[in-house]
Parts: structure tokens; sequence; C-alpha cells
């Protein structure tokens, strides 16, 4: 039975989204429903759509929650060595998703229906993720416009999302611990090539 006005709107949405985290700490999301979500958190699924329109964006909301945790991480102990900060976010992420592994692959299996576009804030939160990889290229690369350091950050961390998949699929055929060479082998791999094209440098 529903508990009616035992929470407001926001603490629903709050539990709901925590019984799904808490779902895919140890189940995959196919196992998952409205209805199970509802009966997790004690409520009926008509709450729920009332709250978030469906379960599409019950699961979107984890999602960029999933982002927002992402960022965060991210974002801390940076310092004046963009090179050795670039490869710390490339460490962060994969180890990132090999911990939240079924939270990290809703991000980008999760699609819009009816190619419906993306809400701005889940839109503002990946480019704010790429922002923080741009921050750094920009001050090793300061001749660079800023569409090519836009374009650098996706290639540059396009490999680093691969490899991390890769990982998280067992498909390296690697030890796991080498997963974390190979991500510093490309940073620095990457940003030596693109230090050649002397355009891009102030050396």
């Amino acid at each position: 039975m529903a508990r009616r006005k035992e929470h407001t709107h926001e603490q629903i949405k709050t539990m709901a989204i925590e019984a799904v985290v808490m779902h895919l700490q140890h189940d995959n999301i196919e196992t998952l429903s409205l209805r199970k979500v509802a009966s997790l958190i004690g409520y009926v699924p008509s709450t729920l759509i009332n709250i978030f329109g469906s379960y599409h964006y019950l699961l979107l909301a984890v999602s960029e929650q999933t982002l927002a945790q992402l960022a965060t991480k991210l974002s801390l102990e940076m310092n004046d060595n963009p090179l050795l900060n670039i490869q710390q976010m490339a460490t962060i992420y994969s180890e990132f998703a090999l911990q939240n592994r079924r939270c990290f692959r809703l991000v980008f299996e999760l699609s819009m229906p009816d190619d419906q576009p993306l809400p701005i804030a889940h839109l503002s939160l990946i480019k704010s993720l790429f922002g923080l990889v741009e921050s750094q290229l920009v001050q090793y690369f300061p001749k660079a416009d800023s569409k090519k350091i836009e374009m650098m950050s996706r290639v540059l961390w396009g490999a680093i999302h691969g490899l991390t998949s890769l990982a998280l699929d067992g498909k390296l055929f690697e030890e796991q611990s080498c997963l974390q060479d190979m991500l510093i082998s490309h940073v620095q791999s990457y940003i030596a090539g693109m230090s050649i094209k002397k355009e891009f440098t102030c050396y």
C-alpha cells in the first residue's frame, strides 16, 4: 500500500534513485522495473510516474547522478601539471567505472525514446566533464583554438573510454592492473604526438 504524504516529492525522488543504484550493485538493469522500484520504496508505480514522468526518466535521473559523482571525483586534486592531471583523470575515470559497473554502463547504454534530445541538465553534465579535460589541454596547447581543443578532448577521451569499456567486458586480454599502464601510455603518446604540431604549442 502507498505511504501517502509521508515524504515530499524530492524525498521520494531520492529514494527511487537510491533504490535503482542499490539494485545495480548486485543485479542487472534488465531485472528491474518501475513496479519493482516502487515496491522497494513502499509506493505505487503511479507515484513515480507523477514524479519522473516515466520509468525511462527515472533511469535518466540515475544516469545524471552517476555523471555528477564522476565529475566531482575528476575535479579533485588538480595540480599545475596538465599532463599529470589528465593521466590522473584517466585513472580515476577507469576506477570509477570498475567500482560502479552497472551505473556506469547505464550512462552510455540509455538512449532517449523517439529520438528526443537529452535534457539540458544531462547535456550540461557531459559538457562539464569534457570541460575538465579541455581546461588541461588548453594549458598544454595554448595556441590551439577552442574547436581544436574540443576535438582533441573527444579523441583523447574516446580512447580512454574504449579501454575502460574493454576492461569492464573483460576483453583487454591482459591483467586488470595493466589497464592503468595502458591509459597512461595512451595519454602520454597522444599528447606527445599532438605536441609535434607546432601550431598548437608555444615551443
